[in-house]
């Protein structure tokens, strides 16, 4: 397919990835924009799909999931008891970065939680909208968006033709390779980990504690430079918390930085020709070490 053969849709973007540049959509997106308090941009479109597919995710780990994101990177993603918590830990996960950005959640979007966050946002996805959330919302400058079933693709344009993949998440089975077994709830923080570096750009590293981000070092050609960045960001919350990788460590040093932050679980992929000394680092290190069904890239 090539873009000759491809429909315009019905939908109108107010301009493309800068200001100076026109945006076009091929095909017709399958939601619902139940308002649009500005007109919806390019950027607004792709940032909202990318924050659905990581939210849709969090569906099969609790029933309250949140995403916070911005230039179709999460900067928050979190599980909670309680709607309303969900929101406030993804965005206060990274509160800077989640202004004027993207929020997407796996329940219904109710006046409670509309009133439970103060942060400017310019898109919310959510499986529906109460009346009384949409009324109180209609007075913002934010598009709210519904999505229908669809089939999560990924792609770019490419020498001038639409280079396109499928978007599948492994399903969340880890196997022990080094240390003892942990508890349900570090279980739980390993599942949002890889639900969550599924959803940034690689080569990604996301650290995860008690059922939200903390450190994310995402876009990055080095792991080991992701490795800095997410330890960085988390600071003395990566003591006991657990790391997740989007492939394999190619060498043990993005392992040390994270076993030198504190972490203490680490979920990566193997297939490296030096996994034998990857894991035996993590062994040395102390660090629990669980393999990922497969790598998660994302360009």
């Amino acid at each position: 397919m090539i873009f000759s053969e491809l429909k315009e849709g019905s939908i109108s973007l107010r301009y493309g990835e800068n200001p100076h540049e026109k945006a076009w959509v091929y095909g017709e997106p399958a939601f619902q924009l139940l308002h649009e308090g500005r007109q919806i941009s390019y950027n607004n479109l792709l940032d909202a799909d990318a924050a659905w597919a990581v939210a849709q995710h969090l569906k099969d780990i609790a029933p309250f999931g949140a995403v916070a994101l911005k230039h179709q990177t999460p900067c928050g993603v979190a599980v909670a008891d309680t709607p309303e918590e969900a929101v406030r830990k993804a965005i206060d996960a990274d509160a800077e970065s989640a202004y004027g950005g993207i929020l997407a959640v796996n329940f219904p979007f109710t006046l409670s939680v509309a009133k439970s966050y103060k942060k400017y946002l310019e898109v919310i996805v959510a499986p529906e909208f109460t009346e009384e959330a949409l009324a109180y919302l209609r007075k913002k400058k934010v598009r709210l968006i519904v999505p229908s079933s669809y089939n999560a693709l990924v792609g770019k344009p490419a020498f001038g033709a639409l280079v396109v993949s499928e978007r599948i998440l492994p399903p969340l089975e880890f196997q022990l390779q080094v240390g003892e077994p942990v508890s349900d709830d570090v279980v739980m923080d390993m599942k949002l980990a890889y639900i969550a570096v599924e959803g940034v750009k690689s080569n990604a590293i996301v650290i995860v504690k008690n059922g939200v981000t903390v450190g994310m070092g995402t876009g990055q050609p080095s792991r080991k430079r992701a490795a800095w960045i997410a330890t960085t960001l988390a600071g003395d919350k990566a003591h006991g918390a657990v790391a997740t990788s989007d492939a394999f460590f190619p060498f043990p040093d993005g392992l040390e930085i994270l076993a030198e932050a504190g972490v203490g679980v680490v979920v990566a992929p193997l297939g490296s020709k030096r996994d034998e000394e990857v894991l035996k680092r993590a062994e040395e290190l102390g660090i629990t070490f669980y393999s990922a069904p497969s790598r998660v890239f994302r360009h």
